[in-house]
């Protein structure tokens, strides 16, 4: 097996196993609609650095990825350089899976997050990946939320607010 980052020339491969990834985990997977935004994601942001790929090949074939995103938030005393990494796309092929390669691919993407001064890791994961995140060490978080901003629920919160949003 070979573990290597990947470059702009990787962003077909990268979509093509995001699209099988998201088949597998999203019931509403509709890939007409993501298809080419996420291959516009991975041209941008692997040229921009603002996102590493990685690569697990068998004998030239691709059969495994993951990624980081990377940012900075302000420094903290448990992060004082504020470098942040979120881990995504975590994936192997299915005939693949059980055989330690998302083991030796998460070593391989944590290696370069140290490397890179990156030391607070982020995720979310599916239910599979449970186990291998935590055999490492990670911490679920219960205080963290989300929201998604859609046109209609951002209207209906600041309609009789308390606290005006001036533009």
């Amino acid at each position: 097996m070979n573990y290597r980052i990947a470059n702009k020339s990787d962003c077909s491969v990268l979509t093509q196993l995001r699209m099988q990834m998201r088949k597998e985990r999203d019931a509403d997977f509709c890939e007409e609609t993501l298809y080419e935004n996420t291959f516009d994601f991975f041209t941008r942001t692997l040229e921009a650095g603002s996102h590493i790929a990685f690569l697990c090949e068998d004998h030239g074939t691709v059969i495994a990825t993951a990624g980081l995103s990377l940012f900075e938030m302000p420094p903290t005393t448990k992060l004082p350089n504020g470098k942040v990494a979120k881990l995504m796309n975590m994936y192997v092929i299915p005939t693949y899976r059980s055989q330690g390669i998302a083991k030796h691919m998460l070593t391989f993407v944590l290696n370069y997050a140290r490397e890179h001064s990156y030391h607070k890791i982020m995720l979310n994961s599916s239910p599979m990946g449970e186990p291998l995140y935590q055999d490492f060490g990670f911490q679920l978080i219960p205080n963290e939320y989300e929201f998604y901003i859609k046109q209609e629920n951002v209207k209906t919160l600041f309609q009789g607010s308390k606290h005006p949003v001036s533009r």
